[in-house]
């Protein structure tokens, strides 16, 4: 029996500027989440650009909230929440109605002086600041590695694969109930050779320097789940870039994450990509590839297109 679909809502508007610039690149983030999370048949997606203001009613027509909003324009500035009433919305979306949220990239981010609800951090199981030491590590190639293979939601990925360009988010404080599921090593050197900070990066390099930020030369976590109330938590913090979207490991701990968020249970495995499945265009879980298979004949293959 085909499982029924889960409901989505994703809740973007204002990004920071390299999410947002004069192309609207968070339409083409939201495009691309849309597209992939429906391209595997298990989810039906709606995006809302203001979600400020919205409250139970909206939300109940939902299994889970999937955030990709900043509420500021630059890492120097102040953010500005979701408001009173919808923030407790959400807090009892997922801690009483047993919902589930996804915080995607950027929008896991919250410093103390914001005025989010610190049950934000509880809720995600981690805290993501200046203060626990938060950075963006230098851009290049960086192999990440799936911590915990025993995971629904990674069972079966590579243990290590690798991101380029990607805005890879170190410095995230792990709360005791929160599971990690993805880290990367986050080496002094890669820092050295990139002449970090850079202006960008509101960053305070601490007295003993580099070697000295919260967390350097350890295992960082990128991805992890987090059960909060009746509710979940899915966070990943990679997806800066558009390349990565076209990662296999990263596509199906995307599509899986939120499937857990939403029930709890993982049903979906990675996009098919032997035999004729091959010659499909991302996002790779849909589309009929008979008329690339030599098996089919070609008036039956042409015939379905």
């Amino acid at each position: 029996m085909t499982p029924d679909k889960i409901d989505v809502l994703l809740a973007t508007g204002r990004v920071t500027v390299e999410h947002d610039n004069e192309h609207r690149s968070f339409r083409h983030h939201t495009g691309m989440l849309t597209a992939l999370l429906e391209s595997t048949g298990r989810f039906r997606v709606r995006v809302l650009e203001e979600f400020r203001g919205i409250g139970d009613e909206l939300l109940d027509r939902f299994d889970v909230v999937l955030v990709m909003y900043e509420g500021r324009d630059d890492y120097h500035s102040v953010a500005e929440g979701f408001g009173t009433a919808t923030e407790q919305a959400l807090l009892r979306f997922v801690r009483d109605r047993g919902r589930g949220v996804v915080w995607f990239h950027g929008s896991s981010v919250q410093e103390p002086d914001w005025g989010w609800p610190e049950e934000f951090d509880r809720m995600r199981g981690a805290t993501l600041s200046r203060e626990t030491g938060l950075r963006p590590r230098p851009q290049g190639e960086v192999v990440v590695r799936t911590t915990e293979p025993r995971h629904a939601i990674t069972e079966g990925l590579d243990a290590r694969w690798a991101v380029v360009n990607d805005d890879v988010l170190t410095g995230a404080r792990m709360d005791p109930s929160a599971r990690v599921l993805l880290t990367v090593f986050d080496d002094v050197d890669s820092y050295r050779r990139a002449g970090w900070p850079n202006a960008h990066t509101p960053v305070v390099i601490p007295p003993g320097g580099l070697e000295a930020l919260p967390g350097m030369d350890t295992e960082q976590p990128l991805a992890w789940v987090n059960e909060w109330g009746a509710g979940r938590s899915f966070c990943v913090t990679l997806g800066h870039d558009w390349d990565t979207f076209r990662k296999i490991p990263f596509m199906t701990l995307l599509v899986r994450g939120v499937e857990w968020a939403a029930t709890g249970e993982v049903t979906l495995g990675p996009p098919e990509r032997t035999g004729a499945a091959r010659w499909r265009v991302w996002p790779y879980y849909d589309g009929d590839p008979s008329r690339f298979d030599r098996a089919v004949p070609a008036a039956a293959a042409a015939a379905r297109h």
